[in-house]
């Protein structure tokens, strides 16, 4: 639990001053270049620690590392692929639902054969590709984005900060996201303990769930990204999540078991929400503040740490089917809250 919070909270304290460097600077590809490498040299040290709070400072350092990803990643993306945004948003949050997918089974095997050291040091490697991969490709793009970057003229945090503040879309969306992580954050984190508790299912009939909700979410981001362009952001946000929230209520207080992998893959289909939240945000982004307008997003997006802490509290005294319940109307009220953006965020 320390170790992971500790990566958690390094991302929350530096992925918005990280965003706010890399508009300051205009120097995205070169930030996220310097981020990714500390984090996968942090993983790869993290197989030599020596000790609990050694492994607890590096994956701090890991995690301030990774911060730079989403939002130079998604600014970098926006910016290269301006007339088809939605679909290569969609495709970059695709392969990292994919990566997330393929990685623990990647790692597990790995952990079988050579231990767990060894799988972290593999399993950064290929950072070692990907990563010259970037320097050379992105950042290129047209001949008129590259004369905005050679005419750049740096504003300071604070300028930057209030582009992003007084824009309403990208606080309504920075909203919406944080409501929907405080209730899918919980809500997939204890489906194991559900399906065990409740249901008596072994952890082979648990993982399936579990893989279920993470191949649904696969399929469903390129969708997501089709229907931000057909139905604009407050439709495209408000039905997924309002189907969201009725199916965590529903999942909280199921008695019949066999319904678990189905409505579990169902969950996987309507959560992934994030090309919606991020198209929109590039689309009504001010230019001067698209990373840091990203990385406020993100940033609120992570205070869905609190979902499992609420979730556990309300299930000691009261049990699952109530945290569910809150978990469903966090959702709902993220769903509530994507009806207040203005026309402009469906463009």
């Amino acid at each position: 639990g320390m170790l992971l919070s500790a990566k958690s909270i390094a991302t929350v304290l530096f992925l918005y001053p990280n965003s706010l460097l890399a508009d300051h600077t205009n120097r995205k590809k070169e930030i996220l270049l310097v981020g990714m490498t500390i984090a996968s040299l942090a993983y790869v040290a993290m197989g030599w620690a020596p000790g609990l709070y050694t492994a607890i400072l590096v994956a701090f350092v890991a995690g301030a590392g990774n911060s730079t990803y989403h939002p130079c990643g998604t600014a970098l993306t926006a910016e290269r692929f301006p007339r088809q945004r939605a679909v290569a948003i969609s495709v970059h949050s695709l392969a990292g639902h994919l990566g997330a997918s393929i990685m623990p089974l990647a790692q597990s095997a790995v952990v079988a054969l050579l231990g767990w050291r060894t799988s972290l040091r593999v399993c950064a490697l290929p950072a070692a590709v990907l990563l010259p991969l970037v320097a050379a490709r992105m950042g290129r793009g047209s001949s008129s984005l590259r004369e905005q970057r050679e005419a750049h003229s740096p504003e300071s945090f604070r300028q930057i900060t209030a582009r992003v503040l007084s824009n309403r879309n990208v606080v309504v969306l920075a909203l919406v996201y944080a409501l929907t992580a405080l209730g899918t954050s919980g809500m997939v984190g204890f489906l194991p303990l559900l399906g065990s508790e409740r249901f008596g299912l072994n952890q082979a009939v648990i993982g399936l769930a579990v893989s279920a909700y993470f191949t649904a979410g696969v399929f469903a981001k390129p969708v997501m990204g089709l229907m931000y362009n057909r139905l604009g952001a407050r439709t495209a946000l408000f039905v997924p999540l309002v189907c969201a929230g009725a199916l965590a209520g529903v999942i909280g207080w199921l008695s019949w078991g066999a319904l678990f992998i189905p409505l579990a893959a169902l969950v996987g289909l309507v959560t992934p929400v994030s090309p919606i939240i991020l198209t929109a945000a590039a689309d009504v982004s001010d230019e001067k503040a698209l990373a840091s307008s990203i990385g406020f997003i993100y940033t609120c997006h992570g205070l869905g740490f609190l979902s499992p802490l609420v979730g556990g509290a309300l299930a000691g005294p009261f049990g699952l089917s109530v945290s569910y319940t809150f978990f469903a109307v966090a959702i709902w009220a993220g769903a509530a809250a994507a009806l207040l953006l203005r026309p402009a965020a469906n463009a």
